[in-house]
């Protein structure tokens, strides 16, 4: 049996105008069935992308493309620095010290996370742009400013006006070996740096974190003038991003911890993934059950259209090319319900992207509507899971009719 009767069969079988009993209303809600899922599973994944795409957007304001931290004790030998910066596809290299330290403000105390930069710090990152407070007097981390993330500020009771005051904030650290020391002062360093603002983004990095000129951090946790405990790395190209990582390790004999920015945050990405393939996993079944809808819709053709096949036999069809017929009927089902399913979905993503049909309720978030990004990833898996399900149950229930 050419492939142009199969179709030309397949094609009567779905289009023909008397088919209006039970087969007709199964077919119906078996497409429905399957458009409805596949509605869903586009538009729920696109809406996942939309939010982990703004999620790693303000992730980049704050943590580089590249992070390189030390495996072994708490600072980066400085001949290994020599040797990155030699790297040919690196555009910058900012050193950092990152230490956790008790900071004091009047009667307010809190722990946080201490992170010594210098002005560099700003030309890539661009914190400095989300400043609330003091952005307009803000020019830069000089040798006495700070500035730390909007919720803490509040906790410390820095409110809005306190940069202009330059109030002193208390850094406090132990001290390298104080175990000997018998007065407890003895036993910790402090310095005083100035509040010069507060920033806000939406992150873990508004509550917890400090920033403060690099020398100082050196000064409180008695480090030389070459110690440094992190490097962040700006590449040419963020599209080589694994290349410059393979090389960094390589040149120093992967000594040290070497993140992109999803290896930064891997419980966030972890608990999006995961989430991802939960939606996968329970769409599918809608789809699956739509599918066996469809079986029926096949079981119940194959009883009316026993004439049919009897006269298809008589013609010296084959009984394996019947059941090819019944079988591509299944599956055209489920293609043109996949096909609906998909068309609405994407034109409601872009109505959804260009409108903002569905609003968010909480006024705190970045954005007033569900964020969309479509992707041909997300489209073409959605396509394979239709047919792949519809291949198998049609297979399943092919193979099992009597043909006589």
């Amino acid at each position: 049996m050419t492939n142009k009767s199969l179709s030309f069969i397949v094609k009567r079988l779905c289009l023909q105008k008397r088919n209006k009993g039970i087969v007709h209303i199964i077919s119906i809600i078996s497409l429905a069935g399957i458009a409805v899922g596949c509605f869903a599973l586009i538009v729920v994944l696109s809406v996942f992308n939309g939010f982990t795409s703004i999620a790693q957007t303000m992730l980049e304001k704050t943590n580089p493309p590249i992070l390189i931290s030390a495996l072994k004790g708490k600072t980066i030998d400085y001949n290994d620095v020599k040797k990155i910066k030699q790297i040919k596809t690196i555009k910058a290299i900012i050193p950092t010290i990152e230490q956790t330290a008790l900071i004091t403000v009047g009667k307010n105390q809190s722990i946080v996370k201490m992170i010594g930069i210098d002005d560099s710090y700003f030309k890539y990152n661009h914190l400095d742009t989300a400043l609330v407070n003091g952005k307009e007097y803000f020019r830069g981390i000089d040798s006495v400013n700070a500035i730390m993330g909007i919720d803490l500020a509040i906790s410390m009771g820095l409110n809005k006006g306190s940069e202009l005051m330059n109030m002193p904030i208390k850094i406090t650290v132990p001290k390298k070996n104080s175990g000997d020391a018998i007065v407890v002062e003895d036993k910790f360093n402090s310095v005083i740096v100035r509040y010069c603002g507060c920033y806000a983004t939406h992150s873990d990095l508004d509550q917890g974190y400090i920033f403060v000129p690099i020398n100082k951090a050196k000064t409180v946790l008695d480090y030389n003038s070459n110690s440094i405990t992190h490097l962040y790395i700006i590449p040419k190209d963020k599209n080589k991003i694994e290349y410059n990582i393979k090389k960094i390790k390589q040149l120093t004999n992967n000594k040290y911890k070497v993140a992109n920015i999803l290896q930064q945050q891997p419980i966030y990405f972890k608990i999006v993934k995961s989430e991802k393939l939960a939606v996968y996993i329970i769409l599918s079944l809608i789809i699956f059950i739509a599918a066996i809808n469809i079986i029926s819709s096949i079981i119940i053709l194959f009883i009316q259209k026993q004439r049919m096949n009897y006269i298809l036999r008589a013609m010296g069809m084959m009984k394996k090319d019947i059941k090819k017929i019944y079988f591509y009927y299944g599956l055209t089902l489920n293609a043109i319900g996949c096909a609906i399913g998909l068309i609405v979905g994407l034109i409601f993503c872009v109505l959804q992207q260009q409108l903002g049909i569905i609003k968010l309720s909480a006024e705190s978030y970045v954005v007033n509507s569900f964020p969309i990004e479509i992707k041909t990833i997300d489209i073409i898996q959605v396509i394979i899971i239709v047919l792949v399900i519809g291949f198998i149950s049609n297979s399943a229930i092919v193979r099992r009719l009597n043909i006589k």
